[in-house]
């Protein structure tokens, strides 16, 4: 199962007292002691509850001890190496995975994994923006090098599925528009505002990454702007090379799918309409629908 698909499927109670944040909380008191850490701060939960994080020391060493579970049968494959299959990529600040050990838990399975701590703060508390981000023009090129060395890497991993990608826009936009990508490029695969860091500049949860279409991170990063159009202007002009391409329009469309998808069981209502009206913007361009060997860009 892809990143993609398990991310849409899981389906868990968040409550703040619910049992998968009981589970996940002793699972993190263990994994400490285990690894002769002592937790320091708050805790964080990730996504609808996948995962529980929290900064510990460890001697002279400040680190980031990280939690996640699933259902035993999905406990395998690119996504859940993620983070430690991230140290082939070289040259993005990023945290480094140090040790993980997995444990059983009846029908599931957890990983801990200890790995540095990321620099920086989150740019955003959530995923989608929702203000102007506080970043400057060395933030931005940061990203763009971080980006072209995520891009050069040689991977087998999978970020993006090509079936689900003709399958999920044929459904949201019709059969009609052309989604067969021609370019694949390594990827975050994840890349919105909350994985984003400033001052300094990282990048964090490397879960996802893998193959994707060309310009996909510029496309996530785009497409969780889309309620500060100034932002997503910003981007648009800043990754105009990829985002303009064949497979940057079809990426945003994927993405836009992706969005439309959580809005429907109650995410980011706000982003519903700026959704819309950029997927108007972006179907209305001739290379979605001509054959592909007329008016797509290289």
């Amino acid at each position: 199962m892809t990143p993609d698909a398990l991310r849409d499927e899981i389906e868990i109670e968040t409550a703040p007292e619910s049992e998968v944040r009981r589970m996940l909380r002793h699972a993190l008191t263990r994994s400490v002691e285990e690894l002769g850490a002592s937790a320091v701060g708050e805790v964080v939960f990730g996504w609808r509850d996948r995962s529980i994080g929290c900064a510990v020391t460890r001697g002279d060493q400040r680190l980031w001890l990280r939690v996640v579970w699933s259902r035993a049968e999905w406990a395998r494959g690119h996504w859940w190496t993620g983070n430690r299959d991230a140290g082939e990529i070289r040259s993005v600040a990023k945290p480094t995975v140090l040790e993980v050990s997995e444990r059983g838990e009846g029908p599931t399975v957890v990983r801990a994994e200890l790995m540095t701590l990321a620099a920086g703060v989150p740019v955003s508390p959530t995923p989608e923006l929702r203000a102007a981000p506080v970043v400057d023009d060395a933030w931005w090129s940061d990203l763009r090098h971080s980006l072209q060395m995520v891009s050069r890497t040689s991977t087998t991993r999978t970020a993006v599925d090509p079936v689900g990608v003709r399958r999920r826009i044929a459904v949201f936009f019709g059969r009609e528009v052309r989604t067969d990508v021609r370019r694949w490029r390594a990827s975050h695969g994840d890349l919105h505002w909350n994985n984003l860091h400033a001052a300094p500049f990282s990048i964090v949860d490397w879960e996802a990454w893998g193959s994707a279409p060309r310009g996909y991170d510029a496309a996530f990063l785009l497409c969780h702007s889309l309620a500060i159009p100034e932002v997503a202007e910003e981007i648009a002009r800043r990754f105009r090379h990829d985002l303009e391409t064949y497979d940057g329009v079809v990426s945003q469309l994927y993405v836009l799918t992706k969005l439309l998808t959580r809005a429907d069981g109650g995410e980011h209502p706000e982003l519903v309409a700026p959704i819309h009206r950029h997927a108007d913007r972006l179907l209305g361009r001739p290379s979605l629908t001509r054959p592909l060997t007329q008016g797509v860009t290289p």
